[in-house]
This record gives C-alpha cells, structure tokens and sequence, in this order.
C-alpha cells in the first residue's frame, strides 16, 4: 500500500529516457497486477584475509557495500526496498565498529522526491567515509550521491553516467472529458492540477521550481566544484562528468575499497 500511495501522490525525479516504461510499470501495480516480492537483506561487505600468529585467517580492513539498484521510493513494497531501508543499512554499517568505511553501489534513474529527506536525516550521523560507485546516478539518485558521498567514482569511461539535476512533469491529457466538482468552500482544491489541464502550468511549474532550486543549491553545497553548466538537467557520460564537477574520478569496486581505507586512516589522523 505504500507503493501505491507513493505512486498517487510523490512527486518523481526521474531520468526521462524511459518515462513509458515507467508509466506501464506503475499501471500494473494500480491494477494489482503480481510482482515478485523481494526479500530485504543486510547490507554486505568486502574485506582483506590475514593470517594471525596462531595460524588462524581473520578478516581485517572490512567496508560495507550498500547497493542501490532501479528507481528509488521512500518506503520498501513487494517490488522495492525504499529509502527507509537503504538509510537503516547505512546507519548499521556506520554503527559497526568492524565497517572501516562504506560503498554505496548505485545504479538507478532516480525516484520519489519525498525520500530524499530521509538521507537528509542520517547525514550528520555518519562519520565514517563513503563513496558513491556508480553506473547511473540520475536525478534523485545524484542527489543522494553528491549528499552522502565524499568521492562519486564512475564505474567506466563509455556507459556509466550521472546528472539529470531538476524536475518535470510529464503527463497525458485525459482522452474523455474529466468533470470536477469544487463547492464555494474549496474553490482552490486541485486548482494547479485544473488549471495544468486547461492548459495553464504555471502552478506546478513553481511546485516544480521548489524542488528543483533545493536540488541544485544542495548539489552546490556538497559539491562546490560542480559548474553552472551541470545544473540544469543535462546528464553526463564518465569524463564529462569529471570536467564538469558532477564526480571525481572512473574505477572499479577494487578501487573503491581501497579509497575507503585511505580515507580511513587520515581520518585516523585527525
């Protein structure tokens, strides 16, 4: 039932490249049609073997790796883990006095704009290093990115990609006639959504204006690098990405983990 209350009601950050795949998506889960339940699990982590002096192996230098796949909502359904669950899983590994540091592994398009306050929250509570690996990071998903992260690797130099900083509207006007009936007492109920489909957007344009204006003043708080250029929709391949500052650098999961520990140990010695 969250799902389809967030579905209803959330406002969507959302590459738009696959806007008609979404909508059938969201169309089937309306009309109950099934969906393979997934299973929450905890977050995994990668580490070192060293031998001790008893000849035992132990596991030293461990780094959680939280994975964040597909279009993100605020809350887990059958088909979703949500952001209430990704959040949960980055506070453990944080808590975790064995976790050195955390990956965030992210390849998604973005999603409901309401879960963003939920990474907002556990922001100031992570104090050990993170960083964003990433395949795709768009719209929603370079918000969380650029947020929690102290460094956004690409994954390679020819498909991984990120931006698409903003917000839009996309919709279909009805094919039959929609009457709304509004009493004197709630003459402003739905008046943006009216009035959008009369053929006057200005309202949810300014709807939109807020959220995009939040967007990108946090993008250029958490990354003051990022160039003016970057801000306004456009999404970026690997390199690009780099010249413009929406990520810092391209590697692999090897890469990542060894970042993690450098950051580490000079937090070490702060």
């Amino acid at each position: 039932m969250n799902l389809i209350s967030e579905i209803i009601r959330g406002t969507w950050l959302l590459e738009g490249a696959n806007l008609q795949h979404y909508e059938k998506v969201a169309k089937a889960i309306l009309e109950n049609a099934s969906v393979k339940k997934i299973e929450p699990q905890s977050y995994s982590y990668i580490s070192k073997q060293e031998i001790t002096s008893k000849g035992e192996v132990v596991e030293v230098d461990k780094v959680a790796v939280v994975s964040m796949i597909g279009e993100m909502t605020k809350y887990g359904g059958a088909c979703s883990f949500g952001a209430n669950y990704y959040t949960n899983e980055i506070l453990k590994a944080n808590a975790n006095p064995e976790i050195k540091g955390i990956i965030l592994s992210i390849d998604g398009p973005g999603g409901n704009a309401d879960a963003i306050t939920l990474f907002q929250s556990i922001k100031s509570k992570i104090k050990k290093p993170v960083i964003a690996l990433v395949d795709r990071a768009c719209s929603l998903h370079y918000w969380i990115a650029s947020m929690l992260s102290d460094h956004i690797m690409l994954g390679n130099d020819f498909t991984s990609e990120c931006g698409s900083i903003g917000a839009m509207i996309v919709f279909q006007k009805p094919k039959d006639e929609i009457i709304i009936i509004r009493p004197p007492e709630s003459q402003d109920k739905n008046e943006d959504v009216i009035n959008a489909l009369a053929g006057n957007y200005e309202g949810l344009e300014k709807r939109l204006s807020i959220i995009s204006q939040r967007f990108m003043n946090d993008v250029k708080t958490y990354r003051p690098q990022v160039k003016d250029e970057a801000l306004h929709g456009k999404t970026y391949l690997a390199k690009e990405a780099i010249k413009v500052g929406l990520a810092d650098s391209i590697g692999d999961m090897d890469k990542a983990y060894n970042l993690v520990l450098t950051l580490f140990e000079l937090k070490q010695l702060k």
